[in-house]
């Protein structure tokens, strides 16, 4: 490389890697593109001191910023070892090992010893992830999210709810709730909400942006928070947030100085940073150097994406479309957008549909009759979210859940849950209502629940207790301006269930189960849980069930299965597919039963996946 080379180099990455010279500069001028692929195989270096930097990181103990700055800095070799476990046990931990293992191009849901991204997830509580008092962990969550494409997912909108309910006044973010707002998490927010599709234009972005103009020193850097000396850590947050949303942060001029300048100033000969101007504190480290070789470089958060571009997609979805009138369709279907399911599902749920393309895109006009006029049309949700973006550009990620209605805009999901699915005659059953508000689940009152043998109105929490009388019941409910429920098989006086816990450990873990006899028809199953171990794509499981009838009468046995796609749609009884087992027993017989679960190759989820197998039995 010589240094006309280098020269380019460091022209073509001071431009915003969006802008519009820098795109245009690659299609019309063929030097630049020559330059360009060179790039592509060659490190990048914004000075030629990051290759020092490069030999101070890669000689530290690794950790995930360390992986993340030298993949940003086009290190020739990466180690990875270190993500194979999650040093800690907070959300953040498990946060930014995913971005690491993104940044290398690996699968964080199977690159480990768990399921790293479904264990991020689990973080989920009351409407935030993590530490309900913290800030921090909801903007590392999506950045996480958005690194394995799971930006839209209801734990990322959740954590972008969360963040954008607790700006400060002053525009900026604190690190927990209430605090006040400093630079670094200011500036990760800024990263965070760019990603989960708020725009640079947003009033939210623009105030944060002017908090940050606020704290600029006259030396071209920035502190933690107001009055604070400038810092390597924070100056290299905030570069990396103004990459984020498409600003040059060499034209951030103090006093004649800016944050590269300023930021650069604090390399050591070892080629590591400073933390402050050597001699200023008695505290003075290089542990900001990984940040700080990331913002010179260019980069931002997430610093690289799995895009799984080399596995298939499962493509194996819920959908439920709700009509005017009653359910269309309530199926699994394969499809790679919210639009596409609906296409896909059609034939399985014998609906016509009409596509109409806008200027805007392709719109869902119609559903057999149900036609978009005025203010009421088709509109979707995905988890119970109403999604940003038209449903022909929403990817959905594996476990996505899509609900289509024909109504008003701003109608909300409701949904529909029973104590007991499965009831002897006489026994209460409590049914509850509750809709979504775009972050919790509420109660829903005075909702109509149909489908049993009377209609039941909801009280100020949403519950209705009763006695349904012997028989089959479809429960679901409704409201005037809200979206029809889910349906609820009930039986009542019909038998007896026996619940089955299903575990399978695609990386670890376990689960339980439970069950239940009755008095006139009794049989008993065991084990009460079926763990099939841990299982890889493409290979097989299996348990044995003992089911013994210790009552008096003939008995009819069904299957059902609820729980994880992966026990709903793999799972078989006897070499049959469980919804359509069904066996006999005589009184004081016992039968085995062959239980048997196969992983499809094409399966991308890892992880502890628990389900529910529930027996029923009638009489003869």
């Amino acid at each position: 490389m010589n240094d006309i080379d280098i020269f380019l180099f460091m022209v073509i990455y001071r431009l915003p890697e969006g802008s519009d010279f820098f795109m245009k500069a690659k299609i019309k001028n063929n030097l630049w593109q020559l330059v360009i692929l060179v790039m592509l195989c060659q490190p990048i270096f914004v000075s030629a001191n990051l290759s020092g930097a490069i030999s101070y990181l890669q000689a530290q103990p690794q950790d995930p910023w360390i992986t993340q700055a030298l993949v940003a800095a086009g290190a020739a070799s990466v180690p990875t070892s270190h993500l194979t476990s999650v040093s800690g046990t907070l959300a953040t931990d498990y946060a930014k090992t995913i971005l690491a293992i993104a940044a290398v191009g690996e699968n964080p849901a199977t690159f480990g010893n768990i399921d790293y991204v479904a264990k991020l997830k689990n973080y989920q509580s009351n409407n935030q992830i993590g530490d309900e008092g913290l800030i921090n962990d909801d903007i590392w969550t999506i950045l996480a999210l958005a690194s394995v494409g799971e930006v839209n997912s209801t734990e990322s909108n959740l954590a972008k709810s969360f963040i954008l309910a607790n700006q400060n006044a002053d525009g900026g973010w604190g690190y927990s709730v209430g605090g006040d707002s400093d630079t670094n998490d200011t500036a990760a927010a800024i990263m965070a909400l760019a990603e989960a599709g708020v725009t640079t234009t947003d009033s939210v972005i623009t105030q944060a942006v002017v908090y940050l103009q606020s704290l600029q020193n006259d030396d071209g850097g920035f502190g933690w928070a107001a009055g604070s000396d400038s810092d390597s850590g924070s100056d290299a947050w905030v570069i990396s947030a103004l990459y984020k949303i498409g600003q040059n942060p060499a034209s951030w001029d103090k006093s004649g100085n800016n944050p590269i300048t300023y930021l650069e100033s604090l390399q050591d000969s070892d080629g590591g940073f400073w933390w402050v101007e050597p001699g200023t504190s008695d505290f003075n480290n290089k542990a900001m150097t990984a940040y700080a070789v990331i913002a010179l470089a260019g980069k931002t958060y997430p610093v690289g994406y799995y895009l799984n571009q080399n596995e298939p997609n499962l493509g194996d979805y819920y959908l439920r479309i709700e009509g005017q009138d009653g359910t269309i369709c309530d199926t699994n279907v394969s499809g790679n957008t919210a639009l596409e399911v609906v296409q896909n599902a059609a034939e399985n749920c014998n609906y016509s549909f009409v596509i109409e393309e806008t200027a805007f895109g392709p719109y869902l006009k119609k559903i057999n009759n149900e036609e978009a006029a005025g203010m009421s049309g088709w509109m979707y949700f995905v988890n119970s979210i109403s999604p940003l973006v038209g449903a022909a550009d929403y990817i959905l990620s594996e476990g996505d859940e899509v609900l289509w209605y024909y109504g008003d805009w701003g109608w909300q999901p409701t949904r529909l849950l029973v104590s007991n699915n499965y009831l002897e005659t006489g026994q209460d059953i409590t049914m509850t209502v509750e809709y979504f508000n775009g972050q919790s689940w509420l109660a829903l009152e005075g909702a109509i629940i149909k489908g049993g043998d009377q209609d039941y109105l909801t009280d100020v929490k949403g519950q209705v207790t009763a006695v349904l009388a012997n028989g089959s019941y479809n429960l679901f409910a409704e409201k005037d301006s809200f979206v029809r429920s889910n349906k609820e098989e009930v039986s009542v006086g019909q038998g007896v269930a026996q619940n089955i816990g299903l575990v399978v450990e695609i990386d670890q873990g376990q689960g339980t189960g439970t069950g239940v006899a009755g008095e006139a028809i009794i049989f008993e199953v065991n084990p009460s849980q079926l763990d099939f171990g841990k299982l890889g794509p493409g290979s097989s499981g299996s348990q044995n069930l003992n089911i013994i009838n210790s009552g008096t009468v003939d008995l009819s046995v069904v299957a059902s299965v609820s729980g994880n796609l992966v026990f709903r749609n793999n799972l078989l009884l006897d070499s049959q597919p469980w919804a359509s087992y069904n066996t006999g027993l005589i009184v004081n017989q016992n039968k085995e039963i062959s239980a048997s679960l196969t992983i499809p190759a094409t399966y991308l989820g890892s992880g502890v996946k628990t389900g529910e197998l529930i027996l029923w039995a009638q009489a003869q």
